[in-house]
């Protein structure tokens, strides 16, 4: 059988079995690493599937060699004398295998190649991309930064401009009332229009320095409440008798209806601001000869282990509010050129009343939230925690 041993010491054979381990080997190192990368394409699917196919194949034809060698051995009995028709044709046959093993070798190595690219490629874009996701992220918290301290900066300004402006224009206003009041003599004829001009704007630009004070203090925390026990309905009545002038003038009515109800764990002086933000935005947007209407009532728990609430609605027949800009209202310094109602965005507010009335009610632990129908009404519901 010396062409059987011939055939198991062929170079050929063994470079064919020993390329195939080989191959199957690296494959097998390069399989986790292809597979680290999230994105891996549909052609490294494709050569590994290929990858595996071949070595599949290899395996069987390994296997055809051996058992016709195996097959040859049994038929030849002892020695090598055999049958040259047979020889002949066991030889044929063993070139055959041999030859499709080479091929088969040679295609399982160009495999394995195309799969290394690939993993080399991919982990070059998992490489580069993380690099640029690092680069983003670093950018992002730089921009961060520094608009933290350009709001940081922002909020020192108006805190400083409007502690600075309170006390002249507290001057200003006082003398401007004690002259139109006649305090300080009678005002001549020509006078008091002018003078009385003056009085009103001066009271607009207090009104504006003070919600700028209160609206920096907010933001910075700085407000200290004064809790006690209080009554709401006694802080809308005294809101309502301050503006009812101011609706009469546009022939508005303000309709107050409030129920007997506990006090509630508030400060009194925080609160009245509030209520006045609101009842004088309702007057400020809704048209002449409008309606105005603020409820007091209790909120029942909407569960038995919550707690019911002291509720305060603000209801008006104005123009309404876009439900694209009900959130944006809220926001301090918000110029919502499209909204006409409840914006403070007229000539006598900087847009921070809501954004007060919203910071103080949930500095209480209450809650603020509004419902409108645009071209119909607005109303805005205003909850707030008892005493207890």
């Amino acid at each position: 059988m010396a062409i059987f041993r011939a055939i198991l010491g062929c170079p050929v054979y063994a470079s064919a079995v020993t390329n195939s381990i080989v191959a199957t080997r690296d494959s097998t190192r390069k399989g986790p690493r292809a597979r680290q990368g999230k994105s891996a394409t549909s052609t490294e699917g494709n050569a590994a599937a290929r990858v595996a196919e071949l070595e599949e194949e290899l395996r069987a034809a390994q296997k055809t060699i051996s058992a016709l060698i195996e097959k040859a051995e049994r038929n030849s009995g002892v020695g090598d004398a055999m049958d040259p028709e047979n020889t002949a044709r066991l030889e044929h046959l063993i070139a055959a295998r041999t030859r499709e093993l080479e091929e088969k070798t040679e295609a399982l190595e160009a495999a394995n190649k195309e799969l290394r690219t690939l993993t080399q490629n991919l982990d070059q874009m998992v490489r580069q991309r993380t690099r640029a996701l690092a680069e983003s992220e670093a950018q992002h918290r730089r921009k961060n930064l520094e608009l933290d301290r350009l709001n940081r900066m922002k909020g020192e300004f108006i805190a400083i401009a409007a502690h600075e402006l309170r006390t002249p224009m507290t001057s200003i206003v006082g003398y401007l009332d004690l002259i139109v009041a006649g305090h300080m003599g009678d005002l001549p004829a020509e006078l008091r229009r002018p003078i009385s001009s003056i009085r009103r704007n001066a009271h607009r630009l207090k009104r504006l320095v003070d919600d700028m004070f209160d609206a920096s203090r907010l933001e910075s925390g700085r407000i200290a409440l004064k809790r006690m026990s209080c009554s709401l309905g006694v802080v809308v009545i005294a809101v309502e008798e301050e503006l009812r002038p101011l609706a009469a003038e546009k022939s508005q009515r303000i309709e107050c209806r409030i129920s007997d109800i506990p006090p509630i764990d508030a400060d009194p002086d925080k609160i009245h601001q509030v209520v006045l933000n609101l009842v004088a935005n309702s007057i400020k947007y809704t048209p002449p000869g409008g309606a105005i209407r603020v409820t007091v009532d209790l909120e029942e728990p909407a569960s038995s282990d919550g707690r019911a609430q002291a509720r305060l609605r603000v209801w008006d027949n104005g123009a309404g509010i876009p439900q694209s800009l009900r959130a944006r209202i809220f926001e301090p310094f918000s110029d919502v050129n499209e909204a006409k109602h409840h914006t403070s965005a007229g000539p006598d507010s900087a847009g921070l009343g809501l954004f007060i009335a919203r910071g103080i009610v949930e500095l209480h632990g209450g809650s603020i939230v509004v419902d409108s129908e645009e071209g119909a009404y607005s109303e805005f519901t205003v909850r707030l925690p008892l005493v207890g």
